[in-house]
C-alpha cells in the first residue's frame, strides 16, 4: 500500500520534474516512418487545439497538459507536446505499416488516421518533416533516390557517431520536408536521442529565423529614423530651429523608437535564445562531412548564422538609437535649461535694478515725508504760540517758530529712522523663526 508522504510538498513540484522527462523520443524498430509538424498556435485556437487532443486515442497514461501520447494500433502512434511558443505532432510508423510507405501517403486505416488527425489539427503549420529510418545506407539507397532531392542543395553527413542523414531541406510538393536517415547499427535509444535532435535543430531554427522577416522590415523603419535623427541634430547643432520644435521632433523619434522596440523585442529575443538551442543540437549531433556532400554544419552555417547576426545587428542598433536619441534629448534640454537660467539671472538683475530704484525713491520719499509732517506740526504749533503771545506778550512768535522749524525737522527725521528700524529688526526676527531648526 502506497503511502503519503509526510511532508508539505511545493505546488510546482510535479511540474519541475515532469520538465525534465519531456521531449523524450521514444525508441522504434526498423524500419520507422516518422512525420511531425509544428504549429504555432495563438489564443483564439487553444480551446480548438483541446478538442482535437480529446480525439486523440488510448491515451497510454500520458495526459499531461503539455504532453500526451496516444495509439491507433501498435504499429502507429503519436504524441502531442507544448513548447513556449509552438506545438509539435509527431506520428512514429513501424513495421509493415512504415515498410510500404516510401514517400506516398500511408494506405493503411491507422496510419491514414493518424496522419489525417496530425493534419487538421489547428494552427500554422511552421514546419513539416517526413523521415524515413532504415538500418544501412545500402537500405537508404532507394529512399534517397526516390525522394526528389535536389542534388545542388542535398546535404548528407555522418551524425552521433555512426547515423548518415541525406535531405535537401526543401519544402516538397506534398507540403513536407524529407530527410533519409540510416542507422548504421546505432543503438535503438542514440538513434531516437539522434532523431529527436534532428527535428529540434529543424524546429528551433524555422523559429528562430521568423525573426529575419521582422529584422528586414524594422531595419528599413530604422534607416529612416536614423536619416530624421540625423537631421534633427543637425539643426540643434546650427541653432537654426526652436527649442520647442526640436524637443517636438526628438520626442516623437523617441516615441518611434520605443514603439518598434514593444513591437520587435519578443521577437529578436525569441530568435537568440533558438539559435543557442541550434547551436546545441547542432554541437550534440556530432556532424561528421561525407566527401562530394555538403555537410549539416555547412548547411546551418551557410543561411542561418547570417539571419541570426542580422536579427542580433537590429536589437544593437535600436538600443543604439535609443541612446542617440536620449543623448540629443539631453543636450537640448541642457541647452534649454541653460536659457531658462540666463533668462532668470536677467530677470533677477533687472528685479535688483528695480530694488534699488525703489530704495532710493522711498529714501526721497522718507525724507519728504519728513518735511511734510514737520511742516503740519508747525502748522498745529503756530496757533497756541499765537495765542500765548495775545495773553501774556512779550515775545515773537515768529521768531519762536522760526527756532523750532530745524528742531522739529529733526525730530520727524530721528522718529521715523527709529520706525523704520524697529520693523526691520521685527521682519528679521520673523524670518529667523520661520526657518527650519537643524537636529542636532
Amino acid at each position: 500500500m502506497t503511502q503519503a508522504p509526510g511532508f508539505i510538498e511545493h505546488p510546482q513540484r510535479p511540474e519541475i520534474v515532469g520538465e525534465m522527462h519531456l521531449r523524450r523520443f521514444p525508441a522504434f524498430e526498423l524500419p520507422a516512418q516518422v512525420i511531425q509538424l509544428v504549429r504555432t498556435v495563438d489564443q483564439s485556437q487553444s480551446s480548438d487545439e483541446q478538442l482535437s487532443l480529446a480525439a486523440l486515442p488510448d491515451l497510454c497514461g500520458i495526459t499531461g497538459e503539455r504532453h500526451r501520447e496516444g495509439r491507433w494500433s501498435s504499429d502507429v502512434r503519436a504524441s502531442w507536446e507544448r513548447h513556449s511558443e509552438a506545438s509539435t505532432i509527431t506520428v512514429t510508423m513501424t513495421g509493415a505499416v512504415a515498410q510500404r510507405i516510401g514517400w506516398r501517403r500511408p494506405d493503411s486505416i491507422d496510419g491514414a488516421a493518424a496522419l489525417e488527425w496530425a493534419e487538421t489539427a489547428p494552427g500554422y503549420v511552421i514546419r513539416a518533416t517526413r523521415i524515413i529510418v532504415v538500418a544501412s545506407d545500402e537500405a537508404a539507397g532507394p529512399f534517397v533516390e526516390t525522394a526528389d532531392f535536389t542534388q545542388s542543395h542535398l546535404v548528407s553527413c555522418h551524425v552521433a557517431d555512426g547515423a548518415r542523414i541525406w535531405s535537401d531541406f526543401r519544402i516538397h510538393k506534398d507540403g513536407y520536408g524529407r530527410i533519409v536517415i540510416a542507422a548504421n547499427g546505432l543503438p535503438p535509444v542514440e538513434l531516437a536521442s539522434c532523431v529527436q535532435r534532428l527535428q529540434e535543430l529543424g524546429n528551433y531554427r524555422n523559429l528562430a529565423l521568423l525573426g529575419l522577416p521582422v529584422a528586414r522590415t524594422t531595419w528599413a523603419r530604422l534607416d529612416e529614423i536614423e536619416r530624421a535623427l540625423a537631421e534633427t541634430g543637425q539643426a540643434l547643432l546650427n541653432g537654426d530651429q526652436r527649442d520647442d520644435d526640436l524637443l517636438t521632433a526628438l520626442t516623437t523619434h523617441s516615441e518611434e523608437l520605443l514603439s518598434i522596440t514593444a513591437e520587435t523585442e519578443f521577437r529578436m529575443s525569441a530568435t537568440a535564445a533558438y539559435a543557442v538551442i541550434v547551436a546545441d543540437r547542432l554541437r550534440e549531433l556530432k556532424a561528421q562531412p561525407v566527401k562530394g556532400f555538403q555537410s549539416l554544419t555547412d548547411f546551418t552555417s551557410r543561411r542561418f548564422n547570417p539571419a541570426k547576426r542580422t536579427c542580433a545587428a537590429v536589437s544593437q542598433r535600436l538600443a543604439l538609437l535609443n541612446g542617440r536619441a536620449g543623448q540629443f534629448t539631453s543636450l537640448l534640454r541642457t541647452r534649454i535649461e541653460t536659457n531658462i537660467e540666463n533668462q532668470n539671472g536677467r530677470l533677477l538683475a533687472s528685479m535688483d535694478r528695480s530694488i534699488r530704484m525703489q530704495l532710493r525713491l522711498q529714501h526721497l520719499v522718507e525724507g519728504l515725508s519728513a518735511v511734510a509732517i514737520s511742516y503740519y506740526l508747525l502748522g498745529l504749533i503756530t496757533y497756541p504760540i499765537k495765542a500765548a503771545e495775545h495773553v501774556w506778550g512779550g515775545f515773537s512768535p515768529t521768531s519762536l517758530l522760526g527756532v523750532a522749524a530745524p528742531l522739529i525737522v529733526l525730530a520727524v527725521w530721528v522718529a521715523l529712522q527709529i520706525m523704520r528700524q524697529r520693523l526691520f529688526r521685527e521682519d528679521d526676527q520673523a524670518l529667523r523663526l520661520a526657518k527650519p531648526h537643524r537636529g542636532r
